[in-house]
């Protein structure tokens, strides 16, 4: 599988993917790999942020008015900065998106308790609030990402590591991946 119906030549020696729903810890771990290994961090977020600034539009009215090809888009922009250098990437679907160009595929997983309370702590929101808007964009992102690509997001069979970090600290799953990391790549 080259990455969902994407195709290009990769250029990079190392390419690690996060993939997660809201709260799982992704952009935390890959912050991590990045500072560990020495190699770039992108997510999702950044290609659509970009997008958004190329419209001239706000990251909300993006959010908005969002449709298929502009989900498509972040995760063609997703595939080739992929390919054009060493980088861990961290999205919901960045494992799928990359395919088996992927040197090393992750998954975080969290009760929802513990998400809704990082989202809540993070977006300043009540926790009660954080597990509504938590609820429905896992539901909307199942959806969306089945229908646009007939990925299931309950099959975790692609990934390579399945951390649930619900009762791990940042020191404790940032040490897990360090011996992952190890195993994985022969320079650490």
């Amino acid at each position: 599988m080259e990455g969902l119906n994407f195709k290009g030549e990769r250029e990079s020696d190392i390419l690690i993917t996060i993939d997660g729903r809201s709260g799982a810890g992704k952009g935390t771990l890959a912050e991590h790999i990045s500072d560990f290994m020495g190699i770039e961090r992108y997510s999702a977020g950044d290609f659509f942020r970009n997008i958004a600034e190329e419209k001239g539009l706000s990251v909300e009215e993006l959010s908005e008015k969002a449709d298929k090809e502009t989900d498509l888009e972040v995760d063609r922009r997703t595939f080739q900065k992929g390919l054009s250098e060493n980088c861990v990437i961290e999205s919901r679907i960045s494992s799928h998106v990359m395919g088996d160009q992927s040197d090393l595929k992750i998954r975080l997983k969290a009760d929802l308790d513990e998400r809704s309370e990082r989202v809540a702590s993070r977006e300043n929101l009540s926790e009660r609030d954080a597990r509504q808007r938590i609820i429905k964009r896992d539901r909307d992102n199942k959806e969306r990402y089945r229908d646009y690509y007939g990925i299931n997001m309950d099959d975790l069979k692609i990934y390579d590591l399945i951390i649930d970090n619900t009762k791990l600290s940042i020191e404790e799953t940032n040490q897990l991946i360090r011996e992952a990391l190890k195993v994985y790549f022969d320079e650490f």
